[in-house]
């Protein structure tokens, strides 16, 4: 097999070539994480602060940070013979970064509140993970708010059936006798 050497300038272009790809690559990567973003504080907004929702290895916290709620994706890491968690930041910045390593969590999904919190902002990949998950997480979330909304209409129906006695008992004349 003959290979044929290089014009002069060949090396130069497919490097060229080669930097202007990953260029382009970092430049829709970042774009894709700020899109993702939006849809982390939209889904944050319809959580409730320590809710937790859980998908495909990968577990989703809402906690409050300077009053925003705030959301971080976690995920179970092996570390030697153990897992670890270690969470990304998907929406509030470095104000939700700082807040997350106190914030309280679900306890039977995440670290203790503390400095030992492995804690950094989203990547790409990570955001990646958030939007293939997204279909379930928003159904999880709309599925909560349904159940919230059939409680709260059942407890309406007992007030207003309350109501009705109370009224009824203050028209009825008083029993004399007894």
């Amino acid at each position: 097999m003959t290979t044929r050497a290089p014009f002069p300038g060949q090396l130069e272009q497919s490097f060229a070539r080669v930097n202007q790809l990953q260029a382009e690559l970092q430049r829709k990567e970042r774009a894709i994480g700020r899109k993702a973003q939006v849809l982390a504080k939209g889904l944050a907004g319809l959580m409730e602060p320590g809710a937790h929702l859980y998908r495909i290895g990968v577990g989703l916290h809402a906690f409050d940070a300077d009053g925003a709620v705030c959301l971080a994706a976690a995920y179970l890491e092996p570390d030697g013979d153990a897992y670890r968690y270690r969470y990304a930041v998907l929406c509030g910045g470095e104000a939700a970064k700082r807040a997350l390593r106190t914030a309280v969590l679900d306890p039977s999904d995440c670290d203790e509140p503390g400095s030992g919190r492995r804690i950094a902002l989203a990547t790409y990949a990570d955001y990646d993970d958030f939007v293939y998950r997204l279909p379930k997480f928003i159904a999880d979330v709309t599925r909560r708010l349904e159940d919230r909304i059939q409680h709260t209409e059942g407890v309406d129906l007992q007030i207003r059936t309350a109501r009705r006695q109370l009224s009824a008992a203050k028209r009825s004349p008083p029993r004399v006798g007894s």
